[in-house]
């Protein structure tokens, strides 16, 4: 079983601290089979590779940490798949950059009907680190427990209306 305990922040376009130009970036594309399990199909730079992707919570109570099962598909299975897919095709770019403290910062930028909207994604050992680890200066909101900003939301439903709180732009 490979758990992912993760953190997500909304995130202004304009004060991300890094020059994502010389950032890693891989083009993303996602769409989901279903949304109860959740699961992913994703396309990472136009076909370089495909993933099929389970996820699960393992507890209501515990928005940080799920389970989640990936395999590598061929090209052809992703095709398939997308035919049945459910929702909206949902893109980003992704910019992975390690941080002072040695964790991987996933900077997520949405394309399509999504554009503007930025997330940042910190995975971490365990759930200990994640609950203790400060939001970074330069983000918005956490949106870790809010489950409109998940990526299958965001299939499902589109992108959340925005607040005065929640104005990533």
């Amino acid at each position: 079983m490979n758990l992912e305990i993760e953190r997500k922040w909304l995130v202004s376009i304009d004060r991300i601290p890094y020059d994502l130009t010389q950032t890693n970036k891989a083009a993303l594309e996602q769409a989901y089979i279903s949304f109860d399990p959740t699961i992913r199909i994703r396309r990472v730079n136009g076909g370089e590779k495909q993933f099929l992707t389970v996820k699960a919570r393992l507890s209501e109570n515990d928005p940080l940490s799920r389970r989640e099962e990936e395999f590598e598909i061929s090209a052809a299975s992703y095709d398939f798949l997308l035919q049945k897919h459910e929702g909206t095709v949902v893109t980003k770019d992704r910019y992975k950059i390690k941080n002072t403290d040695g964790l991987i910062e996933e900077i997520d930028i949405f394309g399509g009907a999504l554009t503007g909207l930025a997330y940042l994604e910190i995975e971490f050992p365990n759930a200990d680190v994640a609950k203790k680890y400060p939001s970074p200066a330069w983000v918005d909101k956490e949106v870790t427990d809010d489950p409109a900003y998940t990526n299958a939301a965001l299939a499902k439903y589109g992108r959340p209306p925005l607040t005065a709180a929640s104005n990533p732009l």
